[in-house]
Parts: structure tokens; C-alpha cells; sequence
């Protein structure tokens, strides 16, 4: 067996040598052949169409090919060349179209910017003074100091500050003036929501149609007695005008109150009452629960009256108040 494998390894190096040394033989030829036909030499000549001297010349097949080979290489690159100089150009031109479009971009960017922080600007005075009327003060604070104003961002945009447009910073100044607006617009409006409640539950419309004819405070008395002070407002109307409480409430009393004629009182929240005097008749009983609004009676000129009107009374803790702030806005 170990022969055997002997013999057939001997023969496949033997086969293998042969067919190498053949192949050696025909790549030396064919090489010998083409550099001899490569060192032929060939004739070139210059004939002038006078009488002068021939011009002719000797190169070999090798400077021939060189030089066409050079020829063809020249021109390949060149046209490359040309070509790619064209896409070049053609892309610049794209380039300057483009640039000149984010450049008008840019412009109306920076114009829009402007405008917006104009606006943001003109809208200022009006928040704060949305803000101090309804927290009740003449201070602003840090009312436009943002604090959980994007941190991080503005941090790496001042790092990097020279190479970032201006108009990033002002958007974003804008863009904290926005969110500090909003929140002061919240502000405002839990002030309005809570001051709404609260105004629904005080006095604060027009219990009868009609005009003033006396004021709060101290007058000439009607029945010619020198001067008295006045307690309430008197609303002169037609006989039978319906009056409405002015706020939500339960009546205290009903009926004839003295000099008041017949009259209703009524409890409001907060310590505040309200009394309806000289009517010509009430609309209510005594522990009724009533709402802004409602009728209560109708106007008339029972009790210490020289007219018909509504004697219209609004008392803090039992004390005569006023009663023109709580309903001068509706006059």
C-alpha cells in the first residue's frame, strides 16, 4: 500500500514538472517573440513638396506603442477631467441657488424674528399690568425670569455662541417671554377664577332698572329736617319695577321693617347683607333661599318714601356700606 502511494505521488510530481517546464518554455517564446517584434524598427520620413533635403527617421515599435499609449491616456483624462469640471460647475451653480434661496431664508427669518419680539415687546406692559391688577399689587417681581427655562440648551448655545446666528438667541429669549407669559396668563386667570367665585357670591348687579335719585352718605333730608345721613341708594322707578337680589343668599326678614316700609333682607356669604326698602310688595318669605338674580318684590313708596323708588342697602358685619363700587361697572 505505502508503494502504491509512493508511485502515484511520483507520477502526478513527475506530470506536474512536465506540464511547468512546457508552460516555462511557450511564456519564455511568446516574451522572446514579442520583444523582438517590439525592437523592430520602422521608417518614418518627411517628404517636403520641394526640392529640400528627406527627412526621415528610425523608432521601434516599443516607442510607438509608448507613445500611443500615452496619447490614449491623455485624452481619457482629459475627458475625464472635462466632464468632471462640468459636474463641478453644474453642482456650484446649484450651490449659489440654493445659498441664495437660504440667504433670502434667512432674511425673512431675521425679519419675522423682529416682528415677533416687537409684538412680544409691545405685550409686555399690558401682562404686568394684567398681573398687578389681579394679584392687587404694583410689583411685577421676577415675573419674566423664566428659572426652569431650558437650561441645557442655552448652556451648549453659549458655548458655542461665536459660530451661532443672533437670531437663535433672540427666538429663543422670545421663546421665554412665551413660556413666562403663559404662565403669568395661568396665574392671572386662577386670580379671575377665584375672584369670579367670589364675586358671584357678593352683591354685584343692579337690583331694578331705573335712576339714581340719591346717593350714599350724608344728604338733605326729603321731609325738610335738616340734614340725615343716608344708609343706602335710592333707584326711582314705576310702581310695580321688579327688583332682584343681587347676590345669592337666604332672607333673613320679610315684610314691614319701620321706615323702610316693606322691605327684604337678605344674608350673603362673606359677612355681606342687602336690603330692598319701600316696596310695594315682596315676592318672598322669611328663611327663603335665593339666587343672583331673582325677583324679590316690585318697586313702590311704602314707609318714609316721597316717590317710588327701590332704598337699595348693602351692610358688611351690620355696618352701611357703599353700594355704588359693587355696581357702578353695570351703569
Amino acid at each position: 500500500m505505502r508503494f502504491r502511494i509512493r508511485h502515484y505521488h511520483n507520477k502526478f510530481s513527475r506530470k506536474f514538472y512536465e506540464s511547468y517546464f512546457v508552460f516555462k518554455k511557450k511564456r519564455e517564446k511568446v516574451w522572446k517573440r514579442f520583444v523582438e517584434k517590439g525592437h523592430e524598427k520602422m521608417t518614418v520620413m518627411f517628404i517636403p513638396h520641394n526640392e529640400k533635403k528627406i527627412f526621415n527617421f528610425q523608432i521601434s515599435k516599443f516607442i510607438i506603442f509608448f507613445f500611443l499609449s500615452l496619447f490614449i491616456f491623455v485624452i481619457v483624462t482629459s475627458s475625464y477631467a472635462v466632464i468632471k469640471n462640468r459636474n463641478i460647475k453644474n453642482e456650484e451653480r446649484k450651490l449659489l441657488l440654493s445659498y441664495n434661496d437660504i440667504r433670502a431664508d434667512l432674511i425673512r427669518y431675521e425679519q419675522l424674528t423682529n416682528e415677533i419680539t416687537d409684538i412680544v415687546g409691545d405685550l409686555k406692559p399690558d401682562i404686568e399690568d394684567l398681573y398687578q391688577l389681579a394679584a392687587g399689587t404694583d410689583e411685577v417681581g421676577d415675573l419674566w425670569a423664566y428659572k426652569d427655562f431650558d437650561h441645557d440648551v442655552m448652556e451648549e448655545l453659549l458655548k458655542n455662541k461665536r459660530i451661532v446666528p443672533d437670531e437663535i438667541f433672540a427666538m429663543k429669549e422670545v421663546q421665554k417671554d412665551l413660556m413666562s407669559t403663559t404662565s403669568t396668563i395661568k396665574t392671572i386667570k386662577n386670580f379671575i377664577d377665584v375672584r369670579s367665585k367670589v364675586i358671584q357670591d357678593m352683591p354685584s348687579i343692579i337690583p331694578n332698572p331705573g335712576h339714581i335719585s340719591s346717593l350714599f352718605g350724608w344728604r338733605r333730608s326729603p321731609f325738610g329736617h335738616g340734614r340725615d345721613f343716608h344708609t343706602g341708594i335710592d333707584i326711582a322707578a314705576s310702581a310695580g319695577t321688579v327688583i332682584r337680589t343681587t347676590a345669592p343668599g337666604t332672607v333673613v326678614s320679610s315684610g314691614w321693617m319701620g321706615g323702610y316700609g316693606k322691605a327684604v333682607r337678605i344674608q350673603h356669604k362673606f359677612g355681606y347683607e342687602t336690603i330692598y326698602g319701600h316696596m310695594s310688595s315682596v315676592a318672598v318669605g322669611k328663611g327663603a333661599r335665593v339666587n343672583k338674580g331673582d325677583r324679590i318684590g316690585f318697586v313702590g313708596m311704602t314707609g318714609n318714601a316721597t316717590g317710588n323708588h327701590n332704598h337699595y342697602e348693602i351692610r358688611l358685619g351690620d355696618i352701611p356700606i357703599n353700594p355704588y363700587p359693587y355696581m357702578s361697572r353695570m351703569w
